[in-house]
């Protein structure tokens, strides 16, 4: 039995499916501010397409994580309906132990993207 090479068959420099996220960050105290969570929703390079909000450490990264997503449903979806507007979808992905943390976020038409496997390497008969 062997495989045929992923390449082959999905595109190698993208996933198969994938939702937009949601970052947040803590930051520790400075001199003019306490410590903090920062959360940003990025659509594209540009600062203009960064979506920030930050709250103090106390209130948590999931409340940093909503209101940037409030954020960019104020100014990024202005011309969208409300039903397409964007929300958390899921549970927050730690990568680094608590320092920060990944939400998926978009429309509520993503929550089934969310619970979709990846699909299994085909396997060739020989």
């Amino acid at each position: 039995m062997r495989f045929l090479p992923l390449a082959s068959i999905l595109m190698s420099h993208s996933p198969f499916r994938y939702v937009p996220g949601c970052t947040v960050e803590y930051k520790g105290p400075t001199s003019t501010k306490g410590s903090r969570w920062v959360a940003v929703i990025k659509r594209g390079r540009d600062r203009g397409d960064h979506y920030r909000a930050s709250v103090p450490y106390q209130e948590g990264p999931d409340q940093a994580a909503r209101l940037a997503v409030q954020c960019f449903n104020t100014e990024g979806l202005t011309d969208r309906p409300r039903c397409e507007h964007w929300q958390i979808l899921g549970a927050a992905l730690s990568l680094d132990g608590g320092d920060s943390y990944t939400y998926p976020v978009g429309p509520v038409s993503l929550a089934p993207v969310l619970s979709s496997p990846a699909p299994a390497r085909p396997e060739v008969e020989e």
